[in-house]
């Protein structure tokens, strides 16, 4: 950890099976020392592994990885993943997203947020507008629950300012304010946040 300290990255690929301390406890430790990359943002960690278990992916989110992609991957895919974590923005494949949200189906059961929600089916007007903000200190505006549901679906920053008509530089503080008001450390989390809370279904965040 001193090492990374003193030789700060922007971008981390970790391992997952490794000696002394396995891929996703050194994550944990890692980001927990709150080291800064050169560009002084924090620094992004990306685990690559063989194994695409549904345990180890939770298990990565939960350490606070920003992505998740196989050893198998291509090489200029990788590429690619590693510049969109370096941009802040998370990487889980269709297939991962879909387990993480199984997961999240059975956590949410019939009394949390995400039955109250009827998981993108709401019943009565206004009813999926207080299922997002309940429980919130700060609740999403309108506009935020817009950039919400865009992040949900996949659409990058980029993406978003093309399809609203606003700026790139909007876009990303719009995406810090939604972040920082749902408690979400990185977008992967939001995109939980919004299916939790009914502002999307599997099939919509599936691309189906």
């Amino acid at each position: 950890m001193a090492k990374a300290q003193a030789m700060p990255v922007d971008v981390v690929l970790m391992d997952v099976q490794m000696p002394v301390l396995d891929g996703i406890a050194a994550t944990e430790k890692l980001l927990a020392t709150g080291i800064v990359g050169p560009a002084g943002q924090a620094s992004r960690v990306v685990i690559l592994t063989t194994f695409d278990s549904e345990n180890y992916i939770l298990s990565a989110v939960d350490a606070g990885a920003s992505g998740f992609l196989l050893k198998d991957t291509l090489p200029e895919d990788l590429i690619a993943n590693i510049r969109t974590v370096a941009a802040s923005e998370a990487v889980i494949s269709p297939q991962q997203t879909a387990r993480l949200l199984a997961r999240a189906g059975r956590a949410g059961g019939s009394g949390g947020l995400a039955g109250s929600a009827g998981l993108g089916g709401p019943g009565r007007p206004g009813d999926t507008v207080n299922a997002v903000n309940a429980g919130l200190p700060d609740p999403l505006t309108p506009r935020e629950q817009e950039i919400l549901t865009l992040i949900a679906r996949g659409k990058s920053n980029a993406e978003i300012a093309a399809e609203l008509f606003i700026s790139l530089p909007t876009v990303k503080t719009h995406v810090g304010r939604v972040l920082s008001k749902t408690s979400s450390r990185d977008r992967v989390q939001a995109v939980l946040f919004a299916f939790r809370r009914g502002l999307v279904t599997r099939d919509e965040l599936l691309g189906q």
